[in-house]
Order: C-alpha cells, then structure tokens, then sequence
C-alpha cells in the first residue's frame, strides 16, 4: 500500500522538486515521505507545535512525515529574540521586544509540560531567560534539524480540491535572496501576531505633528529604552500590558507622562503609576494640543505612543488568495480576517475554509489572555493528533455549529464576537480553553497518549492556581526582591522541578498572605 502511495506522489509530480532544496531529483532517489508538514515560524508556537509532533507523537504515528519549520530570522524564539535598533517607520521592527522587558506571570505557568526554567531563574524574569527557554526546548528534543532559518515564506497557495491536493509554498531565502518552491500536505501557521501595528487614525493628527519639530507620534512597537523619552511629555495610548509597562518606565524619565485609557475598564485593573496622570480617551488633534474625550486638553505634550496592539495578518495567506481582508462581514467559506479575528477557525486552532480539507491548515498561537507555551501545547497537541489521525475530525459542519454556538455564548455576555477575535474570555478562561481542545482527544479515547493525560483535566490544578493567584504571588515577588538578591535565593534554593516551583508559588502565596493579614490586625 505505501508503495503504491509513493507511485501515486512521483504521478504527481513529488519527485520532480525536494521539498527543502528546489534541487531536481529522479525518480530513482525520491522516498516519498507519507505526510509533508511546513510550520511557519520558530517562536513559541512553531517550537512547541514541533516538539509536540516529534516529542509526544508515537513514531509510528508519525512514520515517514517530513517536518520543517520555516523561520524568517537568523535564529529561534520569535519575539523573543530582540531587535535592538528598529528601522523608522515606515519599516517595521522584527519584534516589539524592548530592553526592560520581563514577564508579567510567573514562568513556571509560561512552560510547557515536564520542562521548567533553569534552577534560579527568578520568578518574573527578563526576557533573555525566556529566549534561552526556547533554545532548552530545542536542545531537550534535539528540534535544530528541523529548523529552517533565514527563511521567509511569502506565498502560500493551495493546488488542488476542496477534498484533496497539496500546498505551493514559496519560501525566500534572506541569505542568498532568492525563492525556492515546495509542496505540503499541511500548513500549521504560528508567525505570531505581534508584527503589524495597529494605529487608529485620531482627526487632527497630522496637523498637530506638522505644528511643531519637536512632535512625534509612534507605535509602541518601536519603544526599546525610557531612556530616550528624557525631557519630553509623553502621553502613552492604552491600558494593556504594553501600555502599562511603558508608562511605568517613561515616567522615570520625561518631564510628563499621562496614560489615556478606554472608559471601560481593561481586564487587568490599570495600576497607580506614581507621578503619571490618567486621562480618557483622545477625541481629537488641534495644531496646538491634544484633546480628550471630556473636551480637556495638553497643550505641552511633545510625543504620544500608541500601545494600542497588532493585527491580525498573515500576507503569505493572502498573497495565495486564502486570507481576504474585510471591514466586518466574515464568510463561512472562506478564511477572512477584519484584523482583529481571522474566521471560521474552530477554538482558534483549525481552520474551517471550505476549498481545502480539513486539517490542511491549522494555527497556533492566535489567543490572548492566555500562558502561551501551555496553550499552546494544548493547541499542538490537538493539531499533532488530528494529523496522525484525521478521523479523529468532525465535519466541517459540525465544528461551525461549535463556533457559533460559542459566538452565541459571547453575545449573550455582551460581547462582540468580531471585536474580541482570539480573546479568551470564556467562564474559566484560558484554563478551560486548555482543558476542552485536549479533552476534545481523550473524549476521543487518546486519554494516557503521550501529552493527553488520563482520568483528569489537561491543566494541572498548580497551574490553575498560579492564574488564580497571579496578582497576590506579583505582590509577593516584588517583596521577596525589595529584601535583595540573598532573599531571592533563599526563596529559590533547591527548587529544579516542576513540583518544587509549585510548592514554591504556594508557599510565597501563603507568605504573602499571612503578611498582609499581620498589616491589616495593626492598622
């Protein structure tokens, strides 16, 4: 049966092109493999997507795959690799990555399965412990073959039937700045969605850059140190972890820092910043100062930062004519992004486009408001499987009446599915999103499969709690650093394994709370 398979794949015209080189080769060296699998991107998804497939999966699951990932820059770890001098806009930074950077969760709920940080690795680390995370994940599994750097793919185009055919990938390569074209059976998109700033248009602004030399307007995706906002007046556009970080730096620095936040309150509630004034939405621009949503006005602000997020968009897709771009209206048929949610994908994972089958093209990584290398691994794990075993699927049918069921959900708590996109918002949030896309295999029977657990949920209950705790054990950390770095060793000692980081976390959550409870009796 493989043999007839393989004779199939050289009719087709496989063994015209290798799959990596674009070197012609003759039908008497081709080795057909059974499934060929591009990933696109080595950040945190693309990393995990891999070791899932090539860590978890039994091999004979995966017998005969050829695997790639493509990777655009000259190394792995996505936004995490930094770029330390942007361009200037119009050109667009490699990542959003800035010096001062560290997590805002505690990393042992930002790791995947049965590999933590490094011994002594502080709670809340600064990001070249995390790039050297994913370098550990690479080493652990011995991934490095599988990787392609310096690879850009710039168009992705499927050849064939809604029931059958293959993806044409055209990949540049930066080094030696020419193309090479492949073929797969699947995709699994994880190029991340922090690359294409997004900046609303305010009335007014251009004439208010123009009145003065000294006035700049810019996306935070440029900001790399506070340093350089010296003697200025700053006010930074958003409330999210960006918004929040930035402001917390620049305020150091300038002569004035104001945050201009939404009415409504964000997820996490934005943080007194000492010596940094709050202010309402922008209305407005005049040539001579900036404008609120309650007619109040600066007129001595020299610089405005926009942490206002990204968009959602995948060029390669598009330039393949399988990602249209629309003002609101989605179809069910075809894979379409508004820029804040690409549609119908079912849980944020499988795309549902009707001119390819099922399973040709998956994502991972389009969630927000999650701990991404546990939700990814969850998304992997529910991608790798249904790969290896695509009767594992449900129709196309069924899965629409899933997502709509959830929109359904999403509206009835006063959500707008099309404005929310990958937010994960649901009752139990991203713990629950974990729990049901590997459910969704042991429902399935794959429960004790390697990464599937058996007789419990996916996310174990420390994780749980570390989310459930998160505000109380970021209170706490910052104590444990005000007493210097012997206290942080103290707190660190002897902790290497998942277990011991979460007896950790549980031991500083209830050290915190005994000291707060000893405040509040003596106040």
């Amino acid at each position: 049966m493989r043999n007839l398979a393989r004779f199939a794949l050289s009719v087709l015209g496989y063994n015209h092109v290798d799959l990596y080189t674009g070197v012609s080769q003759t039908p008497f060296e081709v080795h057909a493999p059974s499934k060929r699998i591009a990933i696109i991107g080595a950040g945190t998804g693309g990393i995990s997507m891999l070791k899932t497939i090539m860590g978890d999966l039994p091999e004979e699951a995966r017998e005969g795959w050829e695997v790639v990932i493509y990777e655009q820059r000259n190394d792995i770890g996505g936004i995490w690799l930094p770029d330390p001098d942007p361009p200037y806009p119009p050109l667009l930074p490699e990542t959003p990555l800035y010096e001062r950077l560290m997590t805002n969760a505690p990393h042992p709920s930002m790791t995947i399965p049965h590999l933590p940080f490094r011994p002594g690795t502080a709670l809340y680390p600064h990001h070249p412990y995390i790039l050297q995370y994913h370098r550990d994940i690479v080493d652990r599994w011995d991934l490095s073959s599988y990787i392609n750097l310096n690879q850009e793919v710039v168009e992705t185009v499927w050849t064939g039937t809604p029931d059958e055919g293959r993806w044409f990938v055209k990949v540049r390569d930066r080094r030696l700045n020419k193309t090479l074209d492949s073929y797969f059976d699947h995709l699994v998109v994880a190029s991340g969605h922090n690359h294409f700033p997004h900046q609303p248009h305010i009335q007014g602004c251009e004439q208010w850059i123009a009145g003065s030399p000294n006035r700049t307007v810019l996306h935070s995706v440029y900001y790399r140190r506070p340093e350089e906002y010296e003697g200025r007046n700053v006010i930074v556009v958003g409330a999210g972890a960006s918004g929040r970080d930035l402001a917390q730096q620049i305020v150091g620095y300038a002569n004035s820092t104001y945050v201009s936040i939404k009415s409504e309150m964000p997820d996490i509630p934005f943080p007194i910043i000492p010596g940094a004034g709050v202010k309402g939405p922008i209305s407005r621009f005049t040539p001579h100062g900036v404008v609120f949503n309650d007619d109040s006005a600066l007129t001595h602000i020299d610089c405005v930062v926009f942490a206002t997020g990204y968009e959602y968009r995948f060029p390669f897709l598009t330039a393949g004519g399988h990602l249209e771009v629309v003002n609101q209206q989605h179809s069910e048929e075809r894979l379409s992004t508004n820029l804040r949610r690409v549609y119908p994908i079912y849980e944020h994972v499988l795309s549902l486009d009707s001119s390819y089958p099922l399973g040709a093209l998956y994502f991972v990584g389009l969630p927000t408001l999650v701990d991404h290398a546990i939700a990814d691994t969850a998304q992997t794990l529910f991608a790798a499987y249904t790969l290896a075993y695509p009767d594992l699927l449900i129709s196309r049918q069924e899965f629409l009446a899933e997502l709509h069921k959830d929109e359904t959900s999403q509206r009835a708590d006063g959500h707008d599915p099309s404005y929310i996109g990958h937010r994960i918002i649901r009752p139990g949030g991203a713990t629950a999103y974990q729990d049901m896309l590997v459910g969704y295999l042991q429902q399935r029977g794959l429960g004790g499969q390697a990464g599937i657990p058996r007789g419990r949920k996916f996310t174990e209950q420390w994780r749980d709690d570390s989310i459930k705790n998160r505000h109380i054990l970021r209170k706490a950390w910052l104590r444990v650093e005000q007493g210097g770095q012997e206290s942080e060793r103290r707190w660190l000692k002897g902790v290497a394994t998942e277990e011991d980081w979460a007896d950790m976390m549980a031991r500083l959550v209830h050290w915190e709370q005994e000291i707060e409870q000893a405040e509040t009796e003596h106040s």
